[in-house]
């Protein structure tokens, strides 16, 4: 169960945004095994001047469009895997229009301890049967 956050400037048109969007989701439903009902993320929009990244670092050439995508997931993951991501979401990107350069990725992994879906409960604890489970007003 990924959580995506996706920033980017401002000025990009909501079709480009969803079309980053889409593509994050339809990599890591391709590439770990993320069921496709599984979309949880976050869109940020940022003002000119509000996202500073570097425009080469490292030996790349970003555009005004530069993007970053943060994803956070559940350990597991194999190195493969994550690469494969990477190049996923990229190919994507760039067949809706985006620079390749323009696309950053990072990844950080947890545990199911650390989640909790709704309720108050860890993530494990959501196996109970529902009509058990207290809602916490």
């Amino acid at each position: 169960m990924p959580l995506a956050r996706i920033s980017v400037p401002a000025q990009l048109p909501i079709e480009r945004v969803h079309a980053l969007a889409d593509a994050v989701h339809e990599g890591l439903v391709e590439t770990c095994g993320v069921p496709s009902n599984d979309r949880f993320q976050l869109v940020c929009r940022y003002a000119p001047g509000m996202m500073l990244i570097d425009p080469a670092f490292p030996n790349v050439t970003r555009t005004a469009e530069a993007s970053i995508v943060e994803i956070l997931f559940l350990e597991g993951r194999s190195i493969d895997q994550k690469k494969r991501l990477f190049r996923s979401i990229a190919e994507r990107a760039v067949s809706a229009g985006f620079s390749g350069d323009d696309i950053m990725i990072a990844l950080t992994e947890n545990a199911p301890v650390d989640w909790s879906l709704g309720r108050g409960l860890a993530f494990g604890d959501h196996h109970e049967p529902l009509a058990t489970v207290p809602v916490i007003p």
